[in-house]
């Protein structure tokens, strides 16, 4: 049955024909949106994709657990806290993995020496003979966390838990992806930490395998007895200090280079302006961002180790260096809130720009307004239908308004020529030559004076 129409009369349903036309009409108008977007360079689509592609995949795993990795990759450090040389051994296998973990857990605990047990990627295997072997499992509370569950979670904020024969930690760092012919992609990823003061043991675990990660020059500094956790008999939580001073280190590389680029980008709007760059500014803001939020992170992870309620880190020299590190994160805020006031600088010059644009526009329809403001004042005079009206009996009334038109035209264009309603303002030449001349000028009055020598002082 027909439905209805508003008139009343049975609505037509569309036929096959007709759907067949709309499908048509569809697929006509995606091709010439595509073809829109081919007329764009395919640099310019390629980069603007993978950007995109890389940021969904970005905010994609932030909400979910830590990935697992088929075979994480470990190693093994050994270093003195005199000074000594210590050991490292690294595992390309699941089954290297898993000897490592059993010769450090049967190893005996010196009180000169620290164990780092470090791994890029995790599994749920790999970390339960982990905690098996060091005993690391809490009694099973219905509802509690377990270490486990703690190193598998994505954790937002900073966090310490206590189990009573360890610790669990967390913290992030800043890792750098980068986009073909775009700016880098800024990325945090987490970092979990087990510590365990009796065996003084430190487990840490990256959620990505990186075998080509900065990890091992720290290691090989630890090895060769040159680092700060290798003097004085540091103690074991050193390396936590260490390692946040790290990732804060490591941090300022990738702010100096969107700054960088923030200056190319101030550099390209001056020789010529446009409203393009809208786009890699917001993504350079949007970056600097993720590091701002790193810095503050990494602060309250500071605060956390000061308090030390569970006297955890009851040592002067780890107090002193995490103060250190604190102000280093503060400094990274610093360096971040100053590169975000930049990227607004430039949006808001962006914006100055399209202002200038509209109002140029409006300022030219408006000149040809007014222009024909007596064109349509004659149309409207001698389109009036009085019945005396001498000018409409004349044989050459149309040539008349033929020439008094761009006679009007004229006449208006040299009076606001002449009232200066048509002029820009004097710094329109070149400022920056107008001021080099006048600082010219006034070098060359000051210049003048002296050789004129100083006036003469009444008596």
């Amino acid at each position: 049955m027909k439905s209805p129409s508003r008139s009343g009369k049975p609505r037509r349903q569309p036929s096959m024909r007709d759907r067949a036309s709309a499908r048509v009409q569809a697929s006509v108008r995606k091709s010439l949106f595509l073809n829109d977007v081919k007329r764009t360079t395919k640099r310019e689509t390629k980069k603007l994709k993978t950007f995109a592609e890389m940021t969904a995949t970005y905010f994609a795993t932030r909400h979910g657990d830590v990935p697992e990795s088929a075979v994480p990759y470990c190693s093994y450090v050994e270093y003195d806290t005199n000074g000594a040389p210590g050991a490292m051994s690294k595992s390309s296998s699941e089954s290297q993995t898993r000897s490592i973990i059993r010769e450090v857990a049967a190893a005996k605990a010196s009180e000169t020496k620290v164990r780092w047990l470090h791994f890029e990627g995790i599994n749920t295997p790999t970390l339960d003979m982990l905690c098996e072997e060091f005993k690391l499992a809490p009694p099973k509370i219905e509802g509690s966390e377990t270490t486990q569950r703690l190193v598998m979670m994505r954790h937002r904020d900073p966090a310490l838990r206590f189990f009573g024969t360890h610790a669990f930690l967390t913290m992030q760092l800043l890792d750098r992806e980068d986009c073909e012919g775009d700016i880098p992609l800024v990325t945090d990823d987490q970092v979990s930490f087990i510590y365990v003061p009796e065996m003084r043991l430190i487990v840490s675990v990256t959620e990505d395998r990186d075998i080509e990660s900065d990890f091992t020059n720290l290691q090989s500094l630890l090895v060769n007895g040159s680092s700060v956790c290798n003097k004085n008999g540091a103690h074991p939580a050193m390396l936590l200090a260490l390692l946040a001073d790290k990732f804060v280190d490591d941090a300022f590389p990738l702010a100096e280079e969107l700054g960088d680029f923030l200056e190319v980008l101030s550099h390209a709007m001056v020789s010529r302006e446009g409203i393009a760059y809208n786009q890699p500014v917001d993504k350079t803001r949007m970056q600097l961002w993720r590091m701002r939020r790193f810095s503050i992170r990494v602060k309250r992870l500071c605060e956390t180790y000061e308090e030390d309620a569970l006297n955890l880190f009851g040592d002067d020299a780890f107090q002193t260096y995490i103060e250190a590190v604190e102000k280093q994160s503060e400094n990274l805020e610093h360096v971040c809130d100053m590169y975000i006031t930049r990227c607004l600088a430039i949006l808001e010059r962006v914006e100055v720009y399209q202002n200038q644009k509209t109002n140029d526009t409006l300022f030219i329809l408006t000149i040809i307004t007014v222009m024909m403001v007596p064109s349509q004042f004659l149309t409207g005079m001698w389109g009036m239908n009085f019945v005396n009206m001498p000018e409409l009996g004349l044989s050459w009334g149309y040539w008349l308004f033929l020439a008094l038109i761009p006679t009007f035209m004229i006449g208006i264009f040299v009076l606001l020529k002449m009232g200066g309603y048509l002029e820009d303002t004097p710094m329109d030449i070149d400022p920056v030559h107008y001021v080099k001349k006048r600082i010219a000028e006034f070098k060359a009055r000051g210049k003048k004076d002296a050789e004129g020598g100083a006036p003469a002082s009444p008596e």
